[in-house]
């Protein structure tokens, strides 16, 4: 019975693991609140989306067109600064919160963050689960395409740039996230860089761009990571009394396979003593036999 107890333990086992697969996903998903009360628990992030780039390629600059931008911008309520080395020319507030650079063969749009209260503005994102949490960061990150997008679009036709038929890339950004246990509790003093983040302020880190991945990527991971270990001990502990109760099962009905058998076996033994007495009987009533007993 060995091999039918450990047969049914891997269909238990692979019953659980269909079940749980999901269930991470689904959690994350839902509303998650206390079964005892009806309060809701919420998740809640600072995000702060810093230096948000998104450029396009251009054909290279002349310096008529340079002269031509100098003698527009400077008559404007902009900031306009040109390096003498790199012949970059930044104009910082071309549109509310966004810096234009145009480069050799590049003409960049930068995000800023208003400054509120001398500080630079964060956003405070609480919900009641983790697909709403996404959805807020896609919403704002969209948002910000959006502006810098037109920006871009705006400024190449002021100055008829000839960009070629490609769609603007991110070339840049730090997701900044603070107000998290795990990353609170990094001491401030600390300076990290990684790969895909860095910590360079007192309180925070910011996710970075490490490859062709666009901005929020690295973020929204870290914040689904997070909930799950979260929320990981609880599941785990259902799942456990699951499988208990499983084994429990299991253990009660290997039983009753084996008492099954046992009787099934008694029974065997006895149909095949009933079978030789029948086969005995039924020589000895054979139509020959049969006569020497009349």
């Amino acid at each position: 019975m060995k091999k039918e107890k450990e047969a049914y333990n891997k269909t238990v086992k692979d019953y659980i693991d269909k079940l749980s697969t999901p269930i991470f996903e689904k959690v994350l998903q839902e509303d998650l609140s206390n079964s005892m009360t009806t309060t809701k628990k919420t998740f809640c992030y600072f995000w702060r989306p810093n230096n948000f780039r998104r450029q396009i390629p251009v054909k290279e600059k002349t310096n008529s067109t340079s002269t031509r931008i100098k003698g527009t911008i400077s008559k404007l309520p902009m900031e306009l600064n040109i390096n003498d080395h790199t012949k970059l020319i930044s104009i910082k507030n071309f549109k509310p919160n966004i810096t234009i650079q145009y480069g050799r063969t590049t003409l960049t749009a930068i995000y800023s963050q208003s400054i509120i209260a001398g500080e630079k503005e964060i956003f405070r994102i609480e919900r009641n689960s983790i697909n709403e949490i996404n959805a807020r960061i896609d919403e704002i990150k969209q948002n910000i395409q959006k502006k810098v997008d037109s920006a871009l679009k705006e400024f190449s036709h002021q100055f008829d740039l000839s960009i070629p038929f490609k769609k603007p890339v991110w070339s840049r950004y730090e997701d900044f996230l603070k107000g998290e246990e795990f990353i609170d509790k990094i001491p401030r003093e600390c300076i990290i860089h990684d790969t895909f983040f860095k910590k360079v302020y007192g309180k925070g880190i910011e996710f970075k761009k490490a490859g062709t991945e666009e901005p929020t990527v690295h973020l929204k991971n870290y914040i689904k990571n997070r909930a799950i270990e979260d929320i990981a001990p609880e599941i785990a502990a259902s799942l456990n009394q699951l499988s208990l109760r499983f084994n429990t099962i299991g253990d009660r009905i290997i039983d009753m396979m084996n008492n099954r058998l046992k009787v099934d076996t008694e029974l065997l033994i006895n149909i095949r003593t009933h079978n030789k007495v029948f086969k005995k009987l039924d020589n000895l009533l054979s139509q020959k036999d049969l006569r020497k007993w009349l």
